[in-house]
């Protein structure tokens, strides 16, 4: 349903585009790509549902004509994907485009036949429009033959005898009209249907290579029973991988445990989740006593990394019951008092930080009684507050529920809260997890030996959607300068603007007050001066392939397979990664794609929003020895953005700390921390 909810937004857009905007009916062809993948992909009732979504959005921005232009999309996407997805060809479309031609000449047949008035006056203006032609016809000819000269004659006689003719096709057409209308119908959808499968069938063609491969499995129907499972010696290979993602395990998991789940990036963590979840191994056995029964009562329920993309209720208790059945009585208070969101019912989910959203998403998951709870890396995107907090509601599920936790996470302190420990490693010596340190107080510039500034800002504010009603403010009169070689750390609460100022230093949006300067000019105008890793690294991966990915963020050939491997190997991938799938790498693999490629690009500053999220002990601390060479020895001028501190004292000697979009003082921090 979200993925019918975006398709549906993105097909209206382009309706109401070829709707208003003059001469852009063409860009209603792009509307049949969200349907067809959307088709592609999932059942009918996704394609149906969103198109009376983007039908109704279309109606209300550009009337009837935006929506019957998200109709024929989703006709035409529909038939194309649900085609393509049974392996059929041009012919099943050529059946399909007769057999609804037919249906829709009938229904207009019929609704005509029902609306005698509409029909007498359409009846009429058909009649009116050809008897015009006809006599125009005439009194043209007659004006040639008046003129009198040869070539005018040929011609008056030509448009004499079109007159008649032209009144008799008319009249039969009226008469048999029934027939002339399936046939237009037949013909037109004919048409349409046949070059909408010849353009969006290429289309899912390039698209049929990208596997949704960590998507969670529509799950079959039985009877709940996801424990005790066992899993012997299973194994599991994704589509067109050369390796393994998981090696094979065996693994026991009993009602009543908290088991915490470990190992480096790479070694099948995520993979062992969605088996769990219900995938089917490669090879081996998974024994359950019933279903899996993936988000349903006394089932399996799943937490995942990102929380807003968990998050769908607008209201704090509409998104705890959101997607159960009817009639399942829930005691939502008791459900938030426990997960810390105590009389946050009627509070609206776009206001609440990152560890709210994460306990709010614990809290759906509870509403749905689960046997088992699945918690992959959830405090990896949350603040130490919001991280001590979950801890404190995982810990103590197993003792107030019936049920299992499995939590995969690489923090020792919350592996150490789990009844037992399974480390995914292959390697004995790669154990180590991440440590966690005390946050750091601000401190004031540090000694820069002569060196140019590089980032200035001078009381810089920032407000979103400015001079609206929902205005919102992230940041509030900012000043302080960066010079050529600084390791600086930003550190703050969720919400307290750390990424609005990466931002506005990345030159990607602009402040609504103040001045950043980045080299001595604006911001804005120095974006390709300064590299950003966003927080969300998959978001910021645009090609299929790793090497295709690190040349194109790097700007050298693909086809250098030595740079590639060079840039890789940087940031500790191994070359053997450079052909693989984007979609088949860890969240920590992903994280150091990225890195790899803006690396390589030389940038005059590299801003990193929370580099080491989800990234195993081991490769931290290379990355971090990586980067803090990089500054000493090339002068790169490092911000990091992180809720993580262990190692970060050597690479970022300053510490610059927010709270609610103000920048503490040197001394504020410290004695906020006392």
């Amino acid at each position: 349903m979200a993925q019918a909810a975006v398709m549906a937004a993105l097909c209206a857009a382009c309706a109401v585009i070829a709707v208003v905007v003059p001469f852009a009916q063409g860009i209603s062809l792009l509307g049949m790509v969200p349907m067809g993948l959307l088709a592609y992909r999932y059942r009918l009732r996704a394609l149906i549902s969103a198109a009376f979504a983007g039908g109704a959005i279309a109606f209300l921005v550009a009337g009837l004509g935006g929506f019957m232009t998200v109709m024929i999309c989703a006709y035409i996407g529909g038939l194309t994907g649900i085609v393509k997805r049974k392996g059929r060809g041009a012919f099943t479309v050529l059946g399909a485009s007769i057999v609804a031609g037919v249906a829709f000449g009938l229904f207009v047949t019929t609704a005509l036949l029902g609306l005698s008035r509409l029909r007498l006056l359409i009846f009429d203006t058909i009649t009116a429009n050809a008897t015009g032609l006809a006599r125009f016809n005439e009194a043209a000819a007659r004006f040639l033959d008046w003129i009198g000269v040869a070539p005018f004659t040929w011609l008056a006689d030509g448009l004499a005898a079109t007159a008649d003719p032209i009144r008799d096709i008319v009249a039969w057409g009226l008469r048999y009209w029934p027939l002339l209308v399936i046939g237009y119908a037949v013909f037109s959808i004919m048409v349409v249907s046949m070059i909408g499968w010849w353009v969006l069938s290429r289309v899912l063609e390039q698209l049929r290579g990208i596997p949704d491969v960590h998507k969670l499995e529509t799950p079959e129907p039985g009877t709940p029973g996801p424990l005790p499972v066992q899993l012997r010696d299973v194994r599991f290979r994704y589509p067109g991988a050369e390796h393994d993602a998981l090696a094979p395990i065996d693994l026991d998991i009993n009602v009543g445990e908290h088991i915490a789940v470990t190992g480096a990036n790479g070694s099948g963590k995520t993979t062992l989740m969605l088996l769990l979840a219900g995938r089917e191994p490669t090879s081996g056995t998974v024994a359950r006593p019933g279903a899996v029964a993936l988000g349903e009562a006394d089932g399996t329920s799943v937490v995942l990394q990102h929380p807003e993309s968990q998050v769908l209720g607008t209201r704090v208790a509409d998104d705890v019951v959101w997607g159960l059945p009817p009639g399942r009585d829930v005691d939502v208070d008791a459900l938030l008092d426990e997960v810390g969101l105590a009389g946050m019912g009627e509070r609206d989910t776009g206001g609440l930080s990152g560890g709210e959203l994460q306990r709010l998403a614990v809290a759906g998951a509870l509403a749905r009684n689960p046997s088992l709870l699945i918690a992959d890396e959830v405090t990896s995107m949350v603040d130490q507050a919001g991280r001590d907090a979950l801890l404190e509601v995982l810990s103590g599920l197993t003792r107030r529920h019936s049920m299992s936790v499995l939590q995969i996470t690489h923090y020792a302190g919350e592996a150490e809260s789990a009844d037992r420990i399974v480390s995914l490693s292959e390697s004995r010596d790669n154990t180590e997890m991440v440590g966690t340190a005390v946050v750091p107080s601000a401190t004031g510039a540090v000694d820069h030996n002569g060196a140019a500034p590089v980032i200035e800002f001078d009381r810089v504010s920032h407000e979103y959607g400015a001079g609206t009603p929902w205005a919102k403010s992230a940041l509030r009169d900012i000043s302080f300068t960066v010079h050529e070689g600084d390791g600086v750390l930003i550190h703050g609460g969720n919400g307290s603007g750390k990424s609005t100022l990466a931002w506005i230093m990345a030159g990607l949006i602009t402040p609504t007050a103040g001045t950043a300067m980045v080299d001595g000019k604006p911001a804005g105008d120095q974006s390709g001066a300064v590299a950003v890793a966003f927080q969300a690294a998959r978001l910021q991966l645009l090609r299929p392939r790793v090497d295709l990915e690190v040349a194109s963020a790097a700007g050298f050939s693909p086809g250098d397979h030595d740079r590639v491997v060079a840039a890789l190997a940087r940031v500790g991938l191994d070359a053997s990664l450079a052909r693989r799938r984007i979609d088949q790498l860890s969240g920590g693999q992903m994280r150091r794609v990225v890195l790899a490629g803006l690396l390589a690009r030389s940038p005059r500053v590299l801003i990193l929003d929370e580099p080491l999220a989800g990234v195993d002990a081991a490769n931290q601390r290379n990355l971090l020895v990586l980067l803090e060479e990089l500054r000493r020895e090339t002068g790169l001028t490092v911000v990091v953005i992180s809720h993580d501190f262990v190692g970060l004292e050597g690479l970022c000697p300053r510490t610059l700390h927010l709270r609610a979009g103000v920048l503490e003082s040197a001394s504020e921090s410290a004695k906020e921390l006392s």
